[in-house]
């Protein structure tokens, strides 16, 4: 059984057809690159996962479970976390702070509690110290008590990656990490990825741009293009399209 599948999602905004008919499936501990031009409906299918769209038709099984009936708030209990294509961090926290939000889900105090000191002291310290471990693991351990604003872009992106890995996820959806990134963030970030996902067994579902980056790490490519799939298979054969190439890899697909 695949850990996630999508079958045949449609999503409808009036009378825009974001997905039409989008199916693929990711096996446990794959690395799955998500791929295709601006507009081609990745994004919503991250949103789709993640419960803050609602799918017009299909469905979505996660390790065996209808995704589709549970709530955003629900789907992290079960292992599903995803990173934003642009950063949602809270620039007055510290970065430990910042990290610390990603595992309130699986705490009885929750976020809102805990930010009014309300939380159980036990559970939090707990918190703290897995919150700081990530940022170790992640070589952010020296940012951890500072405020995330005015930190380097690069930072922020990984500090948003140690907050998706403290909620124990099963599938890490990734919405362009490598964004805004130099050429040697980008080659850190992916060995981080590759190494995180040998640790934690993870299964990473990739929405990026940088291509290189995608067809190293990848194991598995799902190419969309105006909300359909064009194709799906291992790098070299998605490389190789003539219908991958002219729809968006141009030059680089050599």
């Amino acid at each position: 059984m695949a850990m996630l599948d999508v079958s045949d999602i449609t999503v409808r905004f009036g009378g825009i057809v974001a997905l039409d008919g989008l199916s693929f499936s990711i096996e446990e501990g794959q690395i799955c690159g998500l791929i295709g031009p601006n507009g081609a409906g990745k994004t919503t299918l991250f949103n789709v996962v993640s419960r803050i769209y609602d799918a017009t038709e299909g469905s979505v099984t996660f390790d065996g479970e209808d995704l589709l009936a549970l709530s955003a708030h629900q789907i992290s209990t079960r292992g599903v976390y995803r990173t934003f294509q642009n950063l949602a961090l809270w620039p007055g926290m510290t970065v430990l702070e910042n990290v610390m939000v990603g595992g309130h889900a699986n705490t009885e105090s929750g976020f809102v509690k805990s930010m009014l000191k309300l939380g159980n002291k036990a559970e939090e310290d707990m918190l703290r110290e897995k919150a700081y471990a990530a940022l170790y693991e992640l070589n952010l351990h020296e940012h951890a008590f500072h405020p995330a604003a005015g930190l380097p872009f690069g930072t922020l992106k990984r500090v948003e990656l140690a907050r998706a890995l403290i909620g124990d996820p099963k599938l890490l959806m990734l919405d362009e990490p490598a964004s805004g990134l130099t050429h040697s963030e980008v080659d850190d970030l992916a060995a981080d990825i590759r190494a995180l996902r040998d640790k934690y067994n993870l299964t990473v579902l990739l929405v990026e741009h940088h291509m290189r980056m995608v067809m190293a790490i990848s194991e598995k490519i799902v190419v969309m293009n105006f909300g359909k799939k064009i194709q799906e298979g291992d790098p070299q054969v998605v490389r190789n399209d003539p219908a991958v190439i002219a729809a968006y890899l141009g030059g680089e697909a050599a």
